[in-house]
């Protein structure tokens, strides 16, 4: 497949861009199936593109670019630590549409052990009839309502970045590094979040309550597809598992430090600009950052 750019990809027609789809098709891991084309628009920023499924997962192609990337933190805030600015050049590449929780996994209730999980079971009858809509044992197991069901989750028990790789991560498959997951997540925009430089204290945002006689239905403005059809948490609780040189470090959030800290609105959704660093993520341990973390599957595409 040819290795186009933004630019080049756009100059295409809509029938051009689904042969190219259809012959990608070809190299990518066995189990992905052709969906659709479609046309994704948000901030100023639009691109049609083709969007795929793997185990019941959407993927969607995205083109490569030349993309500046960072922001001068004097600028930003004078205690707020932002990757540095520096021109990247990104291949093209496959990208799961949705963030998936990387530290808790659904079990379902028929699976359990009736005599190895007779305490948990126990627990979920007598959450069955709480009024609590959720109930967490920290790094243990979680309980939350759909409807009048019951749905467990269970911690996940990796003990090293290492180990939580070989388990999830099939052949062929890998995360974004900071580069890829910064232009991904701003959909090539320079301002220091997807859409603008400012906190926009009319959308709606997860933790964050407005006194209003009228119940606000509107979804949360972050959580909605982006340019590229990349949905994301827009939650400063969360972070999103990136490679760097050294390892991995979490993006989009700082685990709710500044927001539960009580500094307000434009402080605590700073973590949600795209340039983010959060400085104190070196005092968790792999366990302790698990709890908080959400990651994407992207396939790389090969140039040429």
């Amino acid at each position: 497949m040819q290795a186009w750019n933004r630019a080049s990809w756009e100059t295409l027609t809509t029938d051009e861009k689904k042969d190219a789809m259809q012959e990608l098709l070809t190299q990518l891991p066995a189990g992905f199936r052709w969906l659709r084309m479609e046309t994704f628009a948000r901030y100023r920023q639009t691109l049609e593109t083709g969007v795929f499924t793997f185990e019941n997962s959407e993927f969607v192609f995205i083109p490569g670019d030349t993309v500046t990337l960072g922001r001068e933190e004097p600028e930003v805030h004078p205690h707020a630590q932002m990757s540095p600015v520096r021109e990247a050049v990104v291949s093209p590449m496959l990208v799961q549409r949705h963030p998936v929780a990387a530290g808790w996994y659904e079990l379902p209730l028929e699976k359990l052990d009736p005599q190895e999980d007779a305490e948990l079971i126990e627990e979920i009858e007598q959450f069955r009839h709480a009024p609590h809509s959720s109930l967490e044992v920290s790094q243990s197991y979680r309980l939350e309502r759909d409807g009048g069901q019951v749905v467990l989750f269970l911690f996940d028990g990796s003990g090293t970045f290492e180990e939580w790789c070989e388990a999830e991560l099939p052949a062929g498959f890998d995360l974004p590094d900071e580069d890829e997951w910064e232009y991904l997540y701003g959909a090539g925009t320079r301002t220091l979040f997807p859409w603008g430089d400012n906190i926009d204290e009319s959308m709606r945002l997860r933790h964050v309550h407005v006194r209003s006689e009228i119940k606000d239905s509107r979804p949360y403005s972050l959580e909605l597809p982006n340019a590229f059809g990349l949905c994301f948490p827009g939650d400063p609780y969360k972070k999103e598992l990136v490679l760097t040189p050294g390892g991995m470090t979490g993006k989009g959030g700082d685990g709710g430090c500044n927001l539960h800290g009580g500094l307000g609105i434009h402080i605590g959704y700073l973590p949600t600009a795209t340039a983010f660093r959060d400085p104190y993520e070196s005092e968790l341990d792999w366990t302790d950052l698990l709890d908080c973390l959400v990651y994407r599957r992207i396939v790389r595409l090969q140039e040429g």
